[in-house]
Formats: structure tokens, C-alpha cells, sequence
């Protein structure tokens, strides 16, 4: 199994998710003919936001309410998907992660293991304090382009999308 650092992630995360995401803030800029500076910046919004979105689904598929999130916890442990929180337990020195995805037991068992090596080396204290960085990022972006108006749109916008707990 190849290890996968933290810059390939974030840049496949980017090419996966944030890209959709920036390229529909940046779309209705288009359409309204608004300046490159405003359509940048709203790209850049979209694309932090985006970057936020996926670390907290990552974060939500090993921590949320099952019964809130609306799918079983752990789905990324039992198929051995290397999402955020994996990678940074790996990054962090938490030994055996890749054996622990790889391994032939339970799904439970599995679970079990891997949400014990995440919080050995605390990776859900990192994914929020990360959630939350990204969510500056985009707002900072849409500030810079965006009338107050405007603003508090973008932000209700980010802020349902990052706070979500399903």
C-alpha cells in the first residue's frame, strides 16, 4: 500500500471536490460579467470551502452521529480509503495504519482499531483545527471580492456546508 502524503491529498481532494465547488462560485461571476479580481476571488472562495467540505466529511465518516449522519460511522475504515484523518495519523507517526486498513477482520474489529491508532496521535482535534482554517481561508476570499450582502450570503453558504454534522 503507498503511503499517500498530506500535499497529494489535499491536491486530490482539490481536483475532486474544491474544483466543482469554486467553479460554481466562479460561474455565476462569469455570467454576471463581474471583473477577473471578483471571479478569481470567488474561485478561491469556492475552492477553500471545497477543501474544508471533504476534510470534514473525512472527519464526519469517523466521528459523526451515525443516526444524524445518515450513513454507517467508519465506511472509510472498512473499505481501507485513505481520507484525511488517515493520512495525518500516518504523517503524525501512528504506527500500523496501513496494516490496521489492510487487515482481514470485522468490519467492528477494523473500525475499532483504526479510531483507537486516530486518537492515539489526536487527528480529530487536527481535522477541526483544519475544517476551520480552510473555512477562514474561503471567507477571507469572499470578503475581499463581495459587498456586505453578498458576504453574509457566501458565509451562511460556508458556514452550513462546514458545520454540517450530516
Amino acid at each position: 500500500v503507498k503511503a499517500v502524503t498530506m500535499r497529494e491529498y489535499l491536491h486530490m481532494i482539490g481536483l475532486k471536490t474544491s474544483v466543482l465547488i469554486a467553479c460554481s462560485a466562479k460561474m455565476g461571476a462569469l455570467i454576471a460579467s463581474a471583473p477577473a479580481e471578483i471571479c478569481d476571488g470567488l474561485y478561491q472562495y469556492g475552492y477553500n470551502l471545497g477543501l474544508a467540505f471533504q476534510v470534514a466529511d473525512d472527519y464526519l465518516d469517523a466521528y459523526g452521529d451515525e443516526k444524524v449522519f445518515g450513513k454507517p460511522i467508519g465506511g472509510d475504515i472498512v473499505n481501507g480509503k485513505k481520507s484525511w484523518l488517515t493520512v495525518r495519523a500516518m504523517e503524525k507517526g501512528a504506527k500500523g495504519v496501513a496494516e490496521a486498513l489492510a487487515a482481514d477482520v470485522s468490519p467492528a474489529e477494523k473500525i475499532a482499531h483504526v479510531m483507537d491508532l486516530y486518537d492515539s496521535v489526536h487527528v480529530a482535534e487536527d481535522a477541526r483545527e483544519t475544517i476551520a482554517r480552510f473555512h477562514e481561508k474561503a471567507l477571507s476570499a469572499a470578503e475581499r471580492v463581495t459587498g456586505l450582502n453578498g458576504y453574509a450570503v457566501l458565509k451562511r453558504f460556508a458556514d452550513d456546508l462546514v458545520d454540517r454534522v450530516k
